[in-house]
């Protein structure tokens, strides 16, 4: 006569289940955690390449105008996300900035919506300061009347650049050289 045993399963998950099954959601939970915050960075990083953009247009026009001898000129439209660099007398535009997707030009104090440099190099007009805003960051720019300096801010701390070879290369690896 054979014995026959009787198969005894509990109700429950073993430790081994339970155990995998925690290390398979703290795998997800970590991937949503690191894509969120990735994304955040992103717009951070996009965010900064537009403030150093803007910061290289405003020095690259005061280089032009005291080279030149004229009036160089900012307008900012805020409604179409875009700025446009030109001349005056004779008018010409020299190019029009549209940030990319993402990227908001929220307000401007410029008077008029529009800045320039002057012959002598000087911001014609008073300081006034953009903002931009991307993801959950806002960047404010400030260009000060004194020496036309552009001051980037940071929620953490303040960038200014002065030095004008950095600028130059910042402005030809973003728009491919002054003639552009």
């Amino acid at each position: 006569m054979a014995l026959r045993y009787k198969s005894i399963r509990s109700k429950g998950f073993t430790l081994l289940e339970v155990t995998i099954a925690v290390a398979v959601m703290f795998v997800v939970i970590s991937g949503i955690l690191i894509g969120v915050r990735g994304n955040n960075n992103a717009d951070y990083r996009a965010l900064e390449m537009a403030a150093l953009t803007f910061q290289a247009d405003m020095r690259y026009i005061q280089r032009r105008a005291v080279i030149e001898g004229r009036t160089f000129e900012i307008r900012f439209d805020p409604a179409h996300n875009r700025y446009t660099l030109h001349t005056t007398m004779p008018f010409s535009t020299i190019r029009t900035v549209n940030f990319e997707e993402g990227i908001n030009l929220l307000s401007t104090t410029a008077v008029g919506n529009r800045s320039g440099y002057t012959p002598r190099g000087n911001l014609s007009g008073a300081s006034f300061t953009i903002t931009l805003t991307s993801g959950v960051y806002t960047q404010p720019i400030t260009t000060t009347v004194s020496g036309g300096q552009v001051i980037i801010h940071d929620r953490i701390r303040e960038v200014s650049v002065h030095d004008s070879t950095r600028q130059a290369t910042w402005h030809e690896e973003l728009h491919g050289g002054f003639g552009s």
